[in-house]
C-alpha cells in the first residue's frame, strides 16, 4: 500500500477572448488556453487547494492535515 494520495488544485481564474458575435466557442479554446498559460507563467493565476484523493481507498477529504487510512477503513 502507498503512503501516497493526490493533492487536487483548481485554477480559479478568468480569461476573455475577444471575436466576433456569433462565433463559436469552441474555436476559441486554443487561444484561451494560451492566456491561461501567460498568466500562469507571470503569477497571475488564482490557483487553490481543493482536496485530496487516495485512490487506493476511493476517499476524497479537504482535510488534508488529519488524513489517515485508518480513520477512512474505520480501522
Amino acid at each position: 500500500m502507498s503512503n501516497k494520495v493526490s493533492y487536487d488544485f483548481v485554477l480559479d481564474s478568468c480569461v476573455a477572448v475577444d471575436a466576433p458575435i456569433g462565433t463559436n466557442p469552441e474555436t476559441l479554446i486554443e487561444q484561451a488556453k494560451a492566456k491561461f498559460v501567460e498568466r500562469i507563467l507571470n503569477d497571475e493565476a488564482e490557483v487553490r487547494f481543493e482536496n485530496i484523493f487516495d485512490c487506493e481507498t476511493g476517499a476524497y477529504d479537504e482535510d488534508w492535515e488529519n488524513y489517515s487510512r485508518e480513520i477512512e477503513d474505520g480501522t
